[in-house]
C-alpha cells in the first residue's frame, strides 16, 4: 500500500483556491536585471532548440512524472497542462507560469510493496523573474529509486501566453545486475505551455531528452489540456507515451476533474487507463484556509480492487 503525506506550502492559482499572496517585488540594480535578462534569453534559446530537436529514445524506465502529491494524484495524475504546483518539478516544467506566490512543501509516501516510507521536501516560486520549483525525496522506493531522488525545474515566458520550461532530475538506484550496489541516474525534461485566455491551456512535454544510461532511460513525450468551466469546475487530460519498451507504441491516458462544493473545500476525481493494461480510479480533497491547504488523495486499482497509493498533504503559504 502506498501512502503519501504531502505537506506543501503552496497556493494554486485556480478558481478552486481562495488564497493568493502578493507578488514579491524586490529591488535590484539595473546591472543585475540586465544580466538576468541575458541569462534568461540564453536559456530560452538553448532550451527551445533542444525541445524541438529531441533525441532518439533508449531503453525503459524513467523518473516519475505524476501522482507525487495529493492534488495531482486526486485528479488522475494529470500534470502536463495544469496550474503550477509541486508536480511542476517532475511533470511539465512549463506549467510554472507567473502566478505570484511562494510555497514550501513536505511529502510523506508509503508505497505498496515497498518496505520503506519516503519523505519529500518541495519549493515552488512563481513570484520572481526566474520561476522555479524543486522537490527532494528520501528513500523513494515507491518510484523505483533508493536513498534519494530530486528534481529542479525552471520556466521562462517566450511570448504572451506561451511558456517554456526545463527540469533536471537525479536519483540513486540498485542495478539488477549488481544487487546491493548503488548507481546514479539523471535526466533532463523540457516542455511548452500555451494558454488560450484564462480558461484553456495546452501543454507538451518531452521526458529524458538526453538519456545517460541506454539500458534504463527511454525518451517519451506527452500532450495535455486543461479546461476551466463555470461553477468552479476544472477538467484536465494527459495523453502520454509509455516509457517501457515492452509496450512500445502504446500510450497512457489520464483524466481528472476538480470542483468546489463548498467555499474552502475542493474535491477531485480521476481515471487512468495505462498501456500496461491497468486501470485506476483516483479521489482527492483539499481544505483551504488563510495559511495554506490540507490535501488528501488515493489511487485505487480496478484489477486488484485495492488502494495502491494514498496521499496526505499539508500546504502552508510563505
Amino acid at each position: 500500500m502506498l501512502y503519501v503525506l504531502h505537506s506543501t506550502f503552496y497556493i494554486p492559482h485556480s478558481t478552486f483556491c481562495v488564497l493568493r499572496s502578493a507578488p514579491l517585488t524586490p529591488t535590484h540594480s539595473p546591472y543585475i536585471k540586465r544580466d538576468m535578462k541575458t541569462i534568461m534569453r540564453t536559456l530560452t534559446i538553448i532550451s527551445a532548440v533542444i525541445l524541438l530537436a529531441g533525441s532518439a529514445g533508449a531503453d525503459p524506465s524513467s523518473f516519475p512524472s505524476n501522482g507525487l502529491d495529493a492534488q495531482s494524484l486526486g485528479r488522475g495524475g494529470t500534470v502536463i497542462a495544469c496550474p503550477p504546483g509541486v508536480w511542476s518539478a517532475f511533470g511539465n516544467p512549463a506549467t510554472l507560469t507567473p502566478e505570484g506566490y511562494f510555497v514550501l512543501g513536505i511529502d510523506y509516501v508509503d508505497g505498496k510493496d515497498t518496505p520503506k516510507s519516503s519523505w519529500g521536501l518541495s519549493i515552488l516560486d512563481t513570484s520572481s523573474t526566474m520561476r522555479g520549483a524543486a522537490s527532494y525525496y528520501m528513500d523513494p522506493e515507491f518510484a523505483g529509486f533508493q536513498n534519494k531522488m530530486w528534481g529542479v525545474a525552471f520556466s521562462q515566458t517566450l511570448m504572451s501566453s506561451l511558456y517554456l520550461g526545463e527540469s533536471f532530475h537525479m536519483g540513486d538506484y540498485e542495478p539488477d545486475a549488481s544487487p546491493g550496489s548503488e548507481e546514479s541516474l539523471s535526466a533532463m525534461d523540457a516542455g511548452l505551455l500555451y494558454k488560450m485566455g484564462s480558461n484553456v491551456a495546452i501543454g507538451y512535454v518531452v521526458h529524458n531528452l538526453f538519456p545517460n544510461d541506454s539500458d534504463l532511460l527511454k525518451q517519451y513525450k506527452g500532450f495535455g489540456i486543461g479546461l476551466q468551466f463555470p461553477m468552479t469546475i476544472y477538467f484536465a487530460a494527459d495523453y502520454e507515451e509509455e516509457s517501457d519498451p515492452l509496450y512500445s507504441g502504446e500510450n497512457n491516458l489520464r483524466t481528472g476533474i476538480e470542483f468546489m462544493p463548498f467555499k474552502k473545500i475542493t474535491g477531485r476525481l480521476g481515471y487512468q487507463d495505462l498501456a500496461k493494461g491497468d486501470t485506476y480510479m483516483t479521489l482527492g480533497i483539499t481544505y483551504t484556509d488563510t495559511n495554506g491547504t490540507l490535501d488528501a488523495g488515493i489511487l485505487y486499482n480496478d484489477q486488484t480492487e485495492k488502494m495502491d497509493r494514498v496521499v496526505l498533504g499539508l500546504s502552508i503559504r510563505m
